[in-house]
């Protein structure tokens, strides 16, 4: 993923508390994103965006299986991270960024969250979302005659 460098405030190892962190960034309307790599059967990187301390968007990749998903989705992947191994960091940006960011990707948005409501939505262990699936074609479907099986 290719987003604007900012300033890192804070990083650290996953897992995490994003309730926390949440709070954190509210109270001093963040804008920017948290960022978070995931190591373990695949490497999933996972965003999330900030705009005056509420979460904006997401999005969250697997290049391994070459999945990208964004928006409300995104926001359960990037959840389930959190409970996972790895790292993150928490890069500030200016809210005109920010709003570039969503305008010019507007899949990236996700609905409001309460951030009384955040707990509720983070799971209490990781569980891998990402499989690798596993089509076998044999060589009758390369020459188009699949059906001669």
């Amino acid at each position: 993923m290719n987003f604007p460098v900012g300033t890192v405030l804070f990083k650290g190892e996953v897992p995490f508390d994003l309730v926390l962190a949440h709070q954190k960034l509210f109270d001093q309307k963040f804008n920017g994103y948290l960022i978070q790599t995931i190591t373990g059967h695949f490497i999933e990187e996972g965003v999330l965006f900030f705009r005056e301390g509420e979460i904006t968007g997401a999005v969250v990749e697997c290049l391994a299986i070459a999945s990208t998903i964004k928006g409300s989705e995104a926001l359960d992947y990037f959840f389930n991270q959190t409970k996972g191994v790895g790292f993150y960091q928490c890069v500030e940006l200016t809210r005109s960024q920010v709003d570039l960011i969503t305008a010019f990707d507007e899949k990236l948005l996700a609905p409001k969250i309460v951030l009384k409501d955040l707990p509720k939505m983070i799971p209490t262990a990781f569980l891998p979302k990402f499989e690798r699936t596993s089509e076998k074609k044999s060589a009758l479907d390369a020459y188009g005659l699949g059906e001669l099986k």
